[in-house]
């Protein structure tokens, strides 16, 4: 038998906790979906509740090159897909802040731009198999945000947004750096927002009107579950309830430009500090089980009225292919 000192007891436990919590705190990948952050499912289906906003699937990535003071911050999107009237169909993009536990939201000052309309390039992806397909997963694609938006148009927007931020008293920050958005070009940047129209549709938010979110029963979409969300907007777009149309909303590419600035002599940095982010909601379901939608939905629909919309598009999705 092994006989062990107290002292190298708790050495090793120690060890063990600390792997664990780093386990824990790592994504498995730059993006990631349901499967990552342990979402409910519904049958074969990703499920997320997050208060009073049920979504389809969730997409989660640190936010890159941030001072060592940010480190651990990320980005999630959600989306909600409901019925609508006359053929119509809203989708909406909910989009959130995670914060590590020793991270208050209040002490952040800067700009969250979200670019709602998808670049004009799409991620790499699985290609999907089985009968009659052999195509890209589009819902288990993932990547980052050089993949689909040039590089120098990333560094054009954050060196702008830096520079914008650098002259602005802090009051105007975000105000001011619309107004450059709005009124300017910047290389690279063309089909941003879709092919030939430059950065599209976007909205900027001051991290000042961020609102937490009170940990949800179901489903808290971040890692580590102990880190902290504030909704940061949200974005409604209307489709039709055709597959294509389900695809080209639900599982859209969404960039997303964050300006950390200082805030009086308590400032977690010292100088302006941008990135992109580029977020999509992913999922990965089992063909075989989505191929008998009719019945996973039939189940769904008993049980939650509002995931089982979302399960019925998504089976017709994949009938159409």
């Amino acid at each position: 038998m092994v006989h062990m000192k107290p002292a190298n007891v708790a050495l090793l436990l120690s060890l063990f906790l600390t792997d664990g919590l780093a386990a824990d705190t790592k994504l498995s990948e730059s993006l990631v979906g349901c499967d990552e952050v342990s979402c409910p499912k519904e049958s074969s289906y990703d499920r997320c509740t997050v208060g009073d906003k049920t979504f389809l699937g969730i997409g989660l990535a640190r936010i890159p090159n941030v001072p060592s003071a940010l480190e651990g911050l990320s980005l999630i999107k959600g989306v909600n897909v409901s019925q609508g009237d006359d053929g119509k169909r809203p989708f909406n993009s909910a989009y959130y802040l995670g914060t590590p536990s020793e991270l208050d939201v209040k002490d952040l000052s800067g700009c969250v731009v979200t670019f709602n309309d998808p670049p004009e390039k799409q991620f790499d992806g699985p290609i999907k198999t089985g009968k009659d397909r052999n195509i890209t997963d589009v819902q288990a694609a993932r990547g980052t945000c050089p993949d689909v938006i040039e590089q120098r148009c990333i560094d054009s927007l954050t060196e702008r947004a830096r520079s914008v931020t650098n002259t602005t008293s802090t009051g105007d920050v975000c105000a001011a750096l619309e107004r450059e958005l709005k009124q300017n070009t910047f290389e690279g940047c063309g089909d941003l927002g879709g092919k030939g129209k430059g950065l599209g549709n976007f909205t900027v938010t001051s991290f000042g009107d961020l609102s937490t979110v009170k940990n949800s029963t179901d489903c808290w979409p971040i890692k580590p579950k102990s880190d902290g969300l504030a909704l940061i907007t949200e974005n409604t777009a209307m489709g039709n309830n055709s597959a294509s149309s389900m695809y080209q909303e639900a599982w859209k590419i969404t960039p997303v430009l964050t300006v950390f600035i200082g805030k009086g002599n308590n400032s977690l940095v010292d100088r302006a500090s941008s990135q992109m982010t580029c977020l999509k909601v992913v999922t990965e379901e089992n063909p075989e089980e989505e191929e008998n939608g009719s019945k996973n939905s039939a189940s769904m629909l008993s049980t939650s009225p509002h995931t089982s919309i979302m399960a019925i598009l998504i089976a017709a999705a994949w009938v159409a292919l």
